[in-house]
């Protein structure tokens, strides 16, 4: 592990707090208390404080559902308030005809759009199925990402079926098939 904390880029908070949700009144006061001013945003954040400002989003936005489905409707959202920023829109054009496989073999590069410590190894296991092997230096949501591929995925016009298996705080597999 590094000395220095890993961080995540602003693309992230304007894609999901700005675009995305709309961030406004006790929620934005709330991710203002964390630091985070969706009027104003820094270049960089540490992960903890994203983590920190996704679980306020759960906890103002969905209170009542399980904590993975409310993750997952997060990285959804994620990728549509994505698809609204400069980036996300040149990106998207191009994911109809990219289609599932080449999107899934891509997405580590995706992930190189921020400078965050994440890891991944997409693995194809089957004509229509993949394993991505997450291997990180922070802590991150399964669900959360889960989410974010499903969206990319319907993007890439597929729609798929998500499991977790997790194998400690760090690492975990997602089981992709469609």
């Amino acid at each position: 592990m590094s000395s220095r904390e890993p961080m995540t880029r602003a693309m992230i908070f304007e894609s999901l707090f700005v675009q995305g949700l709309r961030a406004d009144g006790a929620f934005a006061e709330a991710l203002l208390a964390e630091g985070v001013d969706v009027r104003a945003l820094k270049l960089e954040y540490p992960m903890r404080v994203l983590n920190r400002c996704v679980d306020l989003a759960r906890q103002h936005l969905y209170p009542d559902l399980p904590e993975e489905a409310a993750q997952r409707h997060l990285g959804r959202v994620f990728v549509q308030g994505f698809t609204q920023t400069l980036l996300g829109r040149v990106v998207v054009v191009g994911m109809p005809m990219l289609g599932p496989v080449r999107y899934l073999k891509r997405f580590p590069d995706h992930l190189r759009l921020d400078s965050s410590p994440l890891r991944v190894l997409p693995v194809q296991v089957g004509e229509r199925a993949f394993r991505m092997e997450f291997r990180n230096e922070a802590l991150v949501r399964p669900d959360f990402l889960a989410g974010v591929l499903l969206e990319g995925l319907k993007l890439a016009r597929a729609e798929a079926a998500i499991t977790v298996e997790r194998h400690s705080l760090l690492s975990f597999d997602l089981h992709i098939t469609w």
